[in-house]
């Protein structure tokens, strides 16, 4: 293609995952893979729109598909289906007006998968695309599948251009990138696959202009793991500090981040309201079992440490390692209730397409199915070791209904109100760190996800009462 790229649109999609997941539309960060391709097709001429179909609570519609020269999606595994659909709506919406249709599809299952998705798309993007992308929209690169190469100047990458996503402004945390790569290795984790164990930083003064264009709201890091290096990070917070006073963030992290009570302190103090920190387990041998170089201690304390400084710590846990037993679904319920968690995640360790634990349970023949829109963590697709399928579901199911329930919501707040005493209306202040009454709220609301969720997937549960049935009667 030698067209001039004013003359060309190029329309980047990111499809919600199967409506069995409801927790889909409560997920309204965009990624930012698209938001950078979009923001480097624009700057070298190419009209471009970028339609998400969380942010727009709908479904992309013909006529915006009719628009696209070129079509790209940016598919994770539990919505890689959804892709397929959209790339076969556009094509047949195309042919009918007569125009010519070009569809490219990347992201994590594409790159971990690129054969799976090659029959359904003109090309198939892996890896990381900024440096290439370019020439895959020219057609200076033509190839079915077409590899990318992880940047070494990560400055490269130019700061997100949001505008360019249809209802943009429904969007309340702004994605910010600080980093790529992970030097850990979790056997459950792509991460390492698909960007490397390398750890790759922007410049500060780049994260910066990030930062500043977000506009008023939260922040959040998606970094993998935001405190890898703790010098750079401490330098980093405080020039948030100083650069957006009053600015909201949140981040990922793992748990040993908290070790350094210093750093715990800065990052509340420059706006820090909530981490995300993927405990995994509290059973040491499933820890060991993941490669996640933790011990349960270090949850503990690192909950104690984020509270202290009332910065609020969301913890994530996965069920369905080969060491859980039954007894892990009440154990685990406890020690969140116990820590006073702000918020919880319950998944199912789930053997994604790339990983060390995918290429494990594949190879032991325990894949139930590769129907991919249930692989989103939430959904059990491969036959535990202790637990029949359907045992392993209702675990999570349970788990969750005792950490979000009304009960919960209610004990919270009137515990949380007899602390606060008098100083009770100053914790909703411009000063506050956190506002306290939060996990009470979370759990009341969290309820209805929870209620919503079960409803929508009836039929899947239906499904694996009938393979748990079946693995019993042999």
């Amino acid at each position: 293609m030698n067209a001039d790229p004013k003359h060309i649109k190029l329309v980047l999609v990111e499809p919600t995952g199967s409506h069995s997941n409801v927790f889909a539309r409560y997920m309204t960060i965009p990624m930012l893979g698209p938001v950078y391709l979009g923001t480097i097709a624009k700057q070298a001429g190419y009209q471009v729109t970028l339609l998400n179909e969380n942010i727009l609570g709908r479904k992309v519609r013909a006529e915006e598909l009719a628009e696209a020269d070129i079509l790209g999606l940016s598919c994770l595994t539990a919505t890689v289906d959804r892709g397929r659909e959209i790339a076969r709506q556009y094509k047949s919406v195309r042919a009918k007006l007569g125009r010519p249709s070009r569809t490219i599809i990347g992201g994590i299952h594409a790159s971990m998968l690129p054969d799976d998705v090659a029959p359904d798309f003109d090309q198939v993007f892996v890896g990381e695309a900024e440096t290439k992308f370019l020439d895959l929209l020219s057609g200076a690169v033509s190839g079915k599948i077409v590899h990318g190469e992880r940047l070494g100047d990560m400055d490269r990458i130019p700061v997100p251009d949001f505008t360019l996503l249809k209802g943009w402004k429904k969007i309340r945390v702004w994605p910010v990138m600080t980093s790529r790569g992970c030097p850990y290795n979790c056997n459950f984790c792509s991460v390492t696959e698909m960007f490397g164990r390398g750890y790759r930083t922007r410049s500060l003064d780049r994260v910066l202009e990030d930062v500043a264009a977000c506009p008023r709201g939260w922040a959040f890091f998606v970094d993998d793991h935001f405190v890898v290096d703790r010098k750079r990070t401490a330098e980093m917070v405080e020039r948030v500090k100083s650069a957006r006073p009053g600015l909201k963030w949140s981040c990922q992290l793992r748990a040993e981040a908290s070790r350094d009570g210093e750093l715990v302190r800065a990052m509340a103090d420059s706006g820090c309201k909530m981490v995300y920190i993927g405990f995994e387990s509290i059973n040491p041998e499933s820890l060991r079992e993941m490669d996640k170089g933790q011990t349960v201690e270090d949850i503990r304390a690192s909950i104690a440490a984020f509270r202290r400084e009332r910065i609020g710590v969301h913890g994530m846990f996965m069920f369905g390692s080969d060491s859980d037993r039954r007894g892990i679904f009440e154990s685990t319920s406890r020690f969140c209730l116990e820590s006073r968690l702000a918020s919880v995640q319950y998944l199912v360790l789930t053997p994604l397409p790339g990983t060390e634990y995918y290429r494990k349970i594949e190879s032991e023949g325990r894949l139930l199915h590769r129907d991919w829109r249930f692989y989103d963590a939430m959904h059990v697709v491969f036959r535990p070791r202790n637990f029949s399928p359907a045992e392993l579901q209702q675990g999570v199911i349970d788990s969750f209904s005792g950490f979000y329930s009304y009960g919960r919501a209610f004990n919270d707040a009137l515990v949380i109100a007899c602390e606060a005493g008098a100083t009770l209306a100053r914790s909703f202040c411009r000063r506050a760190r956190y506002p306290v009454l939060t996990p009470a709220l979370v759990k009341a609301f969290g309820r209805k996800i929870v209620r919503d969720w079960v409803r929508f997937n009836r039929s899947y549960l239906g499904y694996l009462d009938i393979v748990s049935g079946q693995r019993k009667a042999d």
